[in-house]
Parts: C-alpha cells; sequence; structure tokens
C-alpha cells in the first residue's frame, strides 16, 4: 500500500477507535496471540479479510480451476482470455467458433498453465492480483469482442492495414 494510503487509513481507523497491530501473526487458537492484542479470551466477533479468495460461485464447476490461491476456484481461461473448461475445451463458443464469454481480472486463474511445466515457464506465468493486470486484460477482452462483431456480423476478414481479424491472444501485463 503507498504510504499515503497507509497513513490516511491509520488516522482513519485511530480516529475511529479501531485497534491496529502490524507485524503480529494471526494465530486465533493461542492465548498468547489474544493476550498480546490485548483481547484476552479472544474476540466477541472475528472478520478475517487477508488474502485473496475466488468467489465464481456463479460459474459452472467445470470452468473453476482445482489449484491456485486462495485453494482454487478461480474461472480457467484460453490464450484469448476466454472461458474454458479445466478440461481446455472452449465453454463459451459460438456456431462458428469464437468465444463469447470472456474473464478478466481477479476472477480468472491469472496464468496460462502448462500441464507438467514450472509456473515460470508457463506461455503466460501467473499474474499479481492487483488492479493494472485487470485492466490489462479487460482492454485485449474487449478488443477481442470488437474483432469478432466485424468478423460475425460484418463479414470483415482484415483490418484497415490488410491484417487478418482474430482474436488477439494475451500478453504479460509489464507493469504488474
Amino acid at each position: 500500500m503507498p504510504p499515503a494510503a497507509a497513513k490516511y487509513c491509520k488516522r482513519y481507523m485511530t480516529r475511529n477507535h479501531i485497534a491496529q497491530h502490524y507485524e503480529t501473526k494471526y494465530e486465533p487458537q493461542s492465548d498468547a496471540f489474544w493476550s498480546k492484542i490485548g483481547l484476552v479470551g479472544g474476540a466477541d466477533k472475528e472478520y478475517v479479510c487477508i488474502g485473496v479468495k475466488a468467489s465464481n460461485y456463479f460459474m459452472p464447476k467445470e470452468t473453476l480451476s482445482e489449484k491456485g490461491p486462495g485453494g482454487g476456484g478461480w474461472i480457467e481461461i484460453d490464450s484469448t482470455l476466454a472461458v474454458q473448461t479445466t478440461e481446455g475445451e472452449s465453454w463459451s463458443a459460438d456456431e462458428e467458433g469464437f468465444s463469447r464469454i470472456y474473464a478478466v481480472g481477479d476472477c480468472n486463474v491469472g496464468g496460462i498453465a502448462s500441464p507438467g511445466v514450472a509456473p515460470e515457464e508457463w506461455p503466460i506465468p501467473p499474474i499479481p492480483k492487483i488492479s493494472y493486470p485487470g485492466e490489462e486484460e479487460a482492454l485485449i477482452a474487449c478488443k477481442n469482442i470488437c474483432k469478432i462483431d466485424r468478423l460475425v456480423y460484418k463479414g470483415e476478414t482484415h483490418d484497415l492495414f490488410g491484417a487478418e481479424l482474430k482474436p488477439h491472444a494475451m500478453h504479460w501485463p509489464w507493469g504488474a
């Protein structure tokens, strides 16, 4: 978090009488932990807001990863960001074979895996769950939707420069 944002949050929480504990490992089963943060006997209610967790309950199970950050449940994608099944099959293709549903940002698995290969060697290594990669992915998905629209509804096969119209593959978001 940027220093100015951290300072703002700290001021806000202090002003609203919200206790803060830094550099303290969360150990809810430990009496020593609760004593250290001034809650002998434990808290009345806990809200755990740490780490990442998939919230893709609305998607069919066959499109969700078995593994990944937070235990899996991320939407599987192909190199164009189109939703695919865990078997690598297109999940949302129309009658012409073009994908119609894309997953961008925090909802997708965040990388293009190669079975049996270390993540750093994947075609697209795991991407951080932060806003910038999501913006990059959204741009690619939107452009792909526009290209498919031109192909299917306008009958165009090439862009203004003579290049073949086809969905664009994802790239590593360099600022991530």
